[in-house]
């Protein structure tokens, strides 16, 4: 179970919470970027992990980062073992021989009679350590965005302090400004949550669409008091859909297209070891649907069990291609009506997430 409460070690010591907070942000800012290529490519997780460093070196890379961090002790540990050994054998050895050699040793042990489960967990992380030793091929530093460029622009912004945005041209008649804000902490955050606006200069008019991130394990996503996740949903659907943004206006609605849903919430599973294959499953599902199937837990907390709510989501490539054809979002606002949720909801204040700004605009 993955209980938001606890402080989580992870395989090798690694910071659970921390790995999650990176993990949840960087799948957000993957999908920003699909979203913005309109399904030209589709951006690897390593391609999203160079573009993030970009954006954010304090959160993607930094000595606190987990998430693709520089090389680790335990790694460096095999390599001077691999080394040692080579000079008292007169031959090659290298870290996987050396870890290897541990492995069926332990393995050994842990066919002899009697409670092994520590030896089990042993052998578990040597697991890891191996996978960090295997050769890996680098060649996810091709540039995704094209060169970065910043002009005054008409965009209704959020207050925050200091407009510390980038900017990058997709194509020749389109730019995306991302902003990525975090608590100093990014250990302590619950989640990351995403807003994406898309403008239609001529009109001056924005489709927006609100996305909360959240790690789960597959099939249940809990919350608790100190998590705070049903609070938060309630949050975003009183800012959302209560101020009727999902409702067509009369012209909007003579056209046919999905319900105009703004607000999602995207479990995403969570990613064990920092240096494992990075794949995320997760499903979108509207905020609205969420709040109504909440359980208790029986133990002070709440949790959605993916059985109740997976009739009624989207995977994220059907999400990404919706948003893209204008089958999903919100109705058209005026730069006043966006301007208006900044300004009353104040959703760039909140502390207890990490939050992804991004913006599409015509140049």
């Amino acid at each position: 179970m993955i209980d938001e409460d606890s402080e989580r070690q992870g395989p090798l010591g690694v910071d659970q919470r921390r790995l999650d907070a990176e993990w949840a942000t960087l799948i957000a800012i993957r999908e920003v970027i699909g979203v913005g290529l309109k399904g030209k490519s589709t951006p690897t997780y390593g391609q999203a992990l160079q573009f993030a460093k970009t954006i954010s070196p304090t959160l993607f890379d930094s000595e606190s980062t987990v998430l693709g961090s520089k090389e680790r002790d335990i790694v460096r540990e095999y390599r001077q073992r691999a080394e040692a050994e080579s000079s008292l054998k007169s031959r090659a050895v290298t870290p996987v021989e050396v870890v290897e050699k541990e492995i069926k040793a332990f393995k050994a042990m842990l066919d002899t009679p009697g409670d092994r489960h520590l030896i089990e967990k042993r052998l578990n992380n040597f697991g890891h350590i191996r996978q960090l030793l295997q050769p890996r091929k680098y060649s996810e530093n091709q540039l995704i965005l094209r060169d970065l460029f910043k002009a005054h622009r008409e965009l209704p912004g959020p207050p925050t302090d200091g407009d510390t945005y980038r900017e990058f041209q997709l194509d020749s008649d389109r730019g995306l400004r991302i902003r990525l804000l975090h608590p100093d902490k990014p250990e302590h955050t619950t989640g990351a949550d995403l807003i994406y606006e898309n403008y239609w200069d001529k009109q001056r008019v924005v489709r927006m669409a609100f996305v909360q991130y959240k790690v789960w394990n597959g099939s249940t996503l809990y919350s608790s008091k100190a998590a705070n996740l049903e609070e938060q949903l309630k949050r975003l659907k009183t800012v959302v859909c209560d101020k009727g943004y999902c409702r067509a206006a009369d012209e909007q609605g003579k056209r046919y297209r999905l319900p105009y849903c703004a607000a999602f919430v995207r479990p995403s599973d969570q990613l064990q070891d920092p240096d494992s294959r990075l794949i995320s499953s997760g499903l979108h599902v509207p905020i609205c649907r969420v709040v109504d199937a909440w359980e208790e837990t029986g133990r002070g907390g709440k949790k959605i069990e993916r059985k109740r709510i997976r009739s009624e989501a989207l995977s994220p490539k059907v999400f990404e291609e919706l948003l893209n054809s204008n089958m999903l979002g919100s109705r058209w606002l005026s730069y006043n009506e966006v301007e208006e949720i900044y300004r009353t909801h104040k959703i760039f204040d909140s502390t207890d997430r990490i939050l992804v700004h991004a913006q599409e605009f015509g140049i």
